[in-house]
């Protein structure tokens, strides 16, 4: 019998959820990294990395449009971003939040008239902090009895 608790998930089941947009469909995401430094009278701060996402072009323009906001209007375009990683079956089984998300750099991959790959957009956002949740059905089940 399999131990699926000690079984580490796939990084290739995950869905993308950005607060006012309707599609994502992001291929790749690359976490930014969290370091405690040390702030004003010894305090704790916590500096975080940039946010990477990356996704097919399509003929959605939201990405670019979010990224054009952030670089035109003196108002905020910050948003939440929330990366959730699916099981096998496609249960959501952990999620990271990351508040204040703000597009600070836009890159699409290189065109190629003698290649066949896929045209992709990338976005380098900011944030402004994160929150993990881990739940999984097996966690939810044991808490259940």
């Amino acid at each position: 019998m399999r131990d699926t608790e000690r079984e580490p998930f796939g990084n290739m089941r995950f869905r993308l959820e950005i607060e006012g947009l309707r599609e994502t469909g992001a291929v790749e995401v690359i976490f930014p990294e969290a370091r405690l430094t040390v702030g004003p009278r010894r305090s704790r701060v916590v500096q975080y990395g940039t946010l990477t996402i990356r996704r097919g072009v399509t003929r959605s323009q939201e990405w670019y449009e979010w990224w054009n906001r952030a670089r035109t209007s003196k108002t905020s375009s910050k948003r939440t971003v929330a990366v959730v990683l699916m099981d096998e079956r496609g249960a959501s089984v952990h999620r990271w939040t990351f508040v204040d998300a703000e597009p600070r750099g836009y890159l699409l991959s290189s065109l190629n008239a003698l290649g066949n790959a896929p045209l992709f957009e990338t976005l380098e956002l900011t944030v402004g902090g994160f929150e993990a949740s881990f739940d999984s059905p097996a966690a939810t089940h044991r808490k259940r009895k």
